[in-house]
């Protein structure tokens, strides 16, 4: 079960860049069923064709993304605004897009817009295994209790998951990403590197600018800016 995806954008390279993205980096997730750079074949296309999510557009020739989604009046399909200027936002609302994203894209947020359309389209089994993290490699799927997880760190586009009993996974996919996973009631990201489950705190210490102690042993470094919102959440 994937997303069905439309893009539609008059400027190609910018069509380009956002299909290779979706596909390169969540070809798991979504199918791109069509792309098209006038409104006018986006109208035809939509006679045909029922996406799931349309990335859209705003500044265009012709009909602009508002006048286009006027004229088309989507119900099923979700939108997301596709951009190079912050101006639009405000109007942009009156849509009700599940997002609106700035040209150039960052792949680490188009992730997460990914993942919460993806969430919204997966079936009710999703809740008997509300309580693990699925790690996917390319012979299985693995699903990992979030009690089991210690912590997780960054490399580069790559998240390596630490669990209690001293295994390391290493996943293709970025902490920004396994951290929308995750219950933030229970996870905290205390760096920009790293990604802890409060429950295997073992002892903050105060020197060394602040690190956090885990249940492993391991020392995790603690970023000025989340000192001072970890001491509240462990004293609290």
């Amino acid at each position: 079960m994937k997303l069905k995806v439309a893009i539609v954008d008059d400027e190609l390279h910018c069509i380009e860049t956002l299909k290779y993205d979706l596909e390169e980096s969540f070809s798991d997730h979504v199918d791109v069923l069509f792309t098209c750079n006038n409104s006018v074949e986006c109208v035809n296309n939509l006679k045909r064709i029922k996406p799931d999510v349309l990335f859209i557009d705003i500044e265009m020739p012709g009909l602009n993304g508002f006048e286009l989604l006027k004229v088309i009046e989507p119900k099923e399909t979700k939108i997301v605004f596709t951009t190079a200027h912050a101006r639009h936002a405000i109007q942009a609302i009156d849509f009700k897009p599940e997002a609106y994203l700035l040209k150039p894209i960052d792949v680490e947020e188009l992730e997460v817009v990914v993942q919460k359309l993806y969430a919204l389209k997966k079936p009710s089994l999703e809740k008997v295994i509300s309580d693990k993290l699925a790690i996917s490699t390319t012979e299985e799927i693995e699903l990992i209790r979030h009690s089991d997880i210690v912590y997780a760190k960054a490399c580069n586009n790559y998240t390596e998951i630490h669990t209690q009993s001293g295994d390391t996974r290493l996943i293709s996919k970025t902490l920004k990403y396994v951290s929308a996973q995750l219950p933030d009631q229970y996870f905290f990201r205390v760096h920009k590197s790293y990604l802890i489950n409060l429950a295997h705190i073992e002892k903050y210490r105060k020197s060394e600018g602040g690190m956090v102690i885990m249940s492993d042993k391991m020392e995790i470094p603690v970023s000025s800016d989340k000192k001072e919102e970890l001491l509240l959440l462990i004293q609290s």
